[in-house]
């Protein structure tokens, strides 16, 4: 054997023997769960119904009736739906509406070899077994030290808030483990691959169900609509279908209703379209998504003040380059839930929340907003029910609160402290309604 071969040998020798020292570690990231804030504060969190106050009531609002919602339905309370084409096309701008970048938003927030991780993570999620070791990446983070383990939570956040179709993963019933070996020839390298150390039992099955009930839920979506119009389409349909499960909110299971499964399917309880926050803005981001509409998760706390603020999920909507605000889960009020009580409530309120054009008012009250809005809402008097024998409101002040980058190691959640601060408002709910 002469010089170059015996060089070649004892490099084959040394490659080998760092593959057999490779380092297996489970790996597992936390994504923001339990949340359980309830829908909108509702008639409990600003109802002015009593007999005492209709007399000063009816005063006030005669006083003022430009700022009090009329019970009469006018041309600017119609929806979108309401109006003939032609309308609609005077009422904004119908440009084209095309996507800037990557639909999945929370990737661009990463750095670059956190997206190397993350399109591994997302190859081995998606592989038809994905306990086999996947697709070798290069990085320069060494994977025993801690930056690589940050890096990996980042990149596995930025994964589950950008694809609500990975819901299994969310379960707690799969977790990803690594191994990875020193590059010889490349100092200050390693060669990394991602594999899941148990296969999640009715992937295939669920997803395709989620698949199905999406595009069944879109099929009756003029998606050739202009964006604005369509994301107020599926967002009425959403909260129309939805139902907030309140079981799996007071749980700390792992239930699918936290997820756009649970939203557009079932819950793990078998309950169909029952779900809770997280569900409801998963839901609204996958059916999106579908339509070539950009949106991501916001995940936070949220409650009538800062010191009752409870977890709870959101959304950020991209349209036309300007982020809005959307809270599909508050906007979701009915009568029938609305005055669910042992409570009386007076004539004027229970006329308010038999009104359509009332009720649509308030089940978009979150719908498109800025963060400036969101974070502290009041409702003024533009949300006040009034006729001739006073006014009635049925929503009251609340908060919106984001994840701070500070909190991030306890809450798991990365990427809504680099979310961008909404402040269009262009496609506000009013404006799109005229």
């Amino acid at each position: 054997m002469n010089k170059l071969s015996l060089t070649i040998a004892a490099l084959a020798a040394m490659i080998t023997l760092s593959a057999l020292f490779a380092y297996a570690e489970p790996l597992t990231a936390g994504i923001p769960s339990g949340h359980k804030v309830s829908r909108a504060p509702q008639v409990s969190a600003g109802r002015e119904v009593t007999a005492s106050q209709e007399a000063t009531a009816k005063q006030e609002a005669s006083e003022d009736p430009e700022d009090s919602a009329e019970p009469e339905e006018s041309a600017a309370a119609m929806t979108s739906a309401d109006r003939e084409p032609e309308e609609r096309e005077e009422s904004a701008d119908r440009e084209s509406f095309d996507i800037d970048g990557s639909m999945y938003y929370c990737r661009t927030l990463l750095a670059e070899e956190e997206q190397t991780m993350y399109d591994a993570l997302l190859e081995c999620a998606l592989a038809e077994d994905p306990t086999e070791k996947g697709s070798n990446f290069t990085v320069t983070l060494d994977p025993s030290g801690d930056e690589f383990k940050i890096a990996f939570r980042r990149s596995y956040n930025a994964l589950l808030f950008d694809h609500p179709e990975l819901f299994w993963l969310s379960t707690g019933q799969s977790s990803f483990q690594y191994t990875y070996r020193r590059q010889i020839f490349h100092e200050g390298s390693y060669t990394v691959a991602f594999q899941m150390m148990e296969s999640y039992p009715d992937k295939e099955a669920q997803m395709l169900a989620l698949e199905k009930a999406a595009d069944e839920f879109l099929a009756d979506i003029e998606l050739e609509e202009a964006a604005p119009y369509v994301a107020l389409a599926i967002h009425d349909k959403l909260i129309g279908l939805v139902s907030y499960d309140k079981e799996a909110a007071d749980s700390l299971d792992k239930d699918l209703a936290h997820t756009a499964y649970g939203a557009l399917v079932m819950n793990s309880r078998g309950s169909e379209n029952c779900a809770v926050c997280d569900g409801y803005s998963y839901a609204y981001e996958y059916l999106l998504q579908k339509a070539g509409i950009r949106s991501t998760v916001i995940a936070g706390l949220a409650g009538e003040t800062e010191e009752t603020a409870g977890p709870h999920s959101w959304n950020l909507v991209e349209l036309s380059g300007e982020w809005y605000e959307v809270d599909a889960t508050w906007n979701d009020i009915s009568a029938e839930e609305a005055l669910d009580s042992e409570e009386e409530y007076s004539a004027i309120a229970e006329e308010a929340m038999r009104n359509e054009w009332y009720t649509d008012r308030l089940t978009h009250f979150l719908f498109n907003v800025t963060t400036e809005e969101i974070s502290s809402f009041s409702p003024g008097k533009y949300y006040r029910y009034t006729n001739d024998r006073g006014w009635v409101s049925f929503l009251g002040d609340s908060v919106h609160i984001r994840h701070s980058e500070e909190d991030s190691e306890t809450t798991g959640d990365y990427m809504t402290p680099l979310a961008p601060i909404a402040e269009g408002t262009r496609y506000s709910y009013e404006e799109l309604s005229k």
